[in-house]
């Protein structure tokens, strides 16, 4: 959190994690070109249902809208009043830079950068991106565990890659959940227990872990502890804000299913693939790749090949991974670039 006192993601750095999404996924097009039928794929998507790849659009702007909510419901806690304009502008640079970062990691940084430009003082802008970090991990393992209970049969894929995915996901967002359960809870315990972490993994030297890294999971500890305060005070507006991430988490799985009925097919339902897509976001969202890149994909082929069959799950991993990776990189990149230029110049006026 600490990024929102002035430093963003840098354009060199940026300009990586885009070079290195674009040479992955050219990799999987001439996989895919080499392997299949790459004029019957084409054709095959040519042919879908319009109407609901629209509306697998219409959920990339409803998830940022969603998230944009959630900001200005939090600086309200805060007594700040943002306007919904500047709150989709955050929304739209948190979007943008978790697509494109390993393990979507630059995504809050470059949000709170954004607020920091706007003046937002800086403890405002760590707690609330804080507690709705927080909100946005327990939103996942929430549904993603739901799904697990009704669905058990989700893990009995027969891949030993996907399982190992699926474990390491799990294993990061329980971490993440615990740690902002112990600054909650045990703030004294968290203000001890962060920066000692990172001190003992500082020990493996391949880590590359400066002194400098644990001055700042110092002061990570502080935003999170000085967060915790924050929803021990106002704990109905907090759930209200988790509740709205759980539907932030489904409206982004839901545009497989419009992916689905745009190719014709109605047997498996809506539940079904929300919830065959959260156990794929959690496979796939904490792996150190710009945006997931190649592990999205193979981890699609294993989950859906018997959902949309063998004759449809490539082109159908082609049309999602359009709508829920490009289409919402469009779309943020957009409300963005559109809050730079108009937003922060109205708000200075």
């Amino acid at each position: 959190m600490n990024n929102s006192q002035g430093k963003k993601p840098s354009s060199k750095l940026t300009a990586i994690y885009i070079g290195i999404i674009a040479l992955i996924i050219t990799g999987v097009a001439v996989y895919i070109a080499v392997q299949y039928d790459a004029v019957e794929v084409l054709s095959t998507i040519k042919n879908i249902d319009p109407v609901f790849v629209l509306l697998g659009v219409a959920m990339t702007f409803l998830q940022l809208y969603s998230e944009a909510g959630c900001l200005k419901l939090l600086f309200s806690v805060l007594g700040k009043k943002i306007s919904f304009f500047s709150a989709a502008g955050y929304a739209g640079t948190d979007l943008l830079y978790s697509n494109i970062s390993p393990a979507q990691l630059a995504g809050l940084p470059a949000a709170g950068y954004s607020m920091y430009k706007d003046g937002v003082d800086t403890p405002s802008a760590c707690n609330v991106l804080a507690i709705y970090s927080m909100c946005n991990r327990i939103a996942v393992v929430i549904v993603a565990t739901a799904a697990v209970c009704v669905f058990p049969l989700l893990l009995n894929t027969g891949s030993a890659l996907f399982i190992t995915l699926f474990i390491y996901g799990a294993i990061v967002n329980l971490c993440i959940v615990s740690v902002f359960a112990i600054a909650l809870f045990t703030p004294s315990f968290a203000r001890l227990m962060i920066p000692g972490v990172v001190r003992f993994f500082s020990r493996f030297k391949f880590l590359h872990i400066t002194e400098n890294t644990i001055e700042k999971s110092r002061k990570s500890a502080e935003d999170y502890i000085s967060a915790s305060k924050i929803i021990r005070s106002s704990p109905l507006t907090v759930v209200f804000v988790l509740l709205i991430c759980i539907v932030k988490r489904i409206i982004n799985f839901s545009i497989v299913y419009f992916a689905y009925l745009a190719f014709g097919l109605r047997n498996e339902s809506f539940v079904f693939i929300i919830a065959v897509q959260s156990v794929l976001a959690v496979s796939s969202e904490s792996v150190p790749i710009p945006g997931s890149a190649g592990v999205a994909e193979n981890v699609f082929t294993i989950l859906y090949s018997g959902v949309f069959g063998p004759r449809l799950y490539i082109p159908a991993m082609i049309v999602t991974r359009a709508l829920n990776f490009f289409a919402l990189l469009v779309v943020s990149g957009a409300h963005s670039l559109v809050y730079s230029l108009l937003g922060r110049k109205e708000n200075k006026k």
